[in-house]
């Protein structure tokens, strides 16, 4: 049987372009279809995502894109 893997949901927060790389950085997704849809909006906003790597989104990169992370739950 393999590893089970932990799940990890997080909302980020900025404006501007999205940082569509990060999703494959951080091996997330949008987490309902209304945080798909809100990608593609302008304006500040929050995305809620979901990952299943062991770390978590990576702050720092976030970061450097003029996003946060503004909640991590597990």
């Amino acid at each position: 049987m393999g590893k089970r893997r932990q799940v990890a949901h997080y909302t980020v927060e900025g404006s501007g372009e999205f940082p569509i790389d990060m999703l494959r950085y951080d091996c997330s997704s949008p987490d309902r279809e209304a945080d798909s849809r809100a990608i593609m909006q302008e304006g500040k906003r929050r995305v809620n995502l979901v990952t299943y790597v062991e770390f978590g989104p990576t702050d720092e990169r976030w970061l450097s894109f003029n996003w946060r992370v503004v909640s991590v739950t597990e």
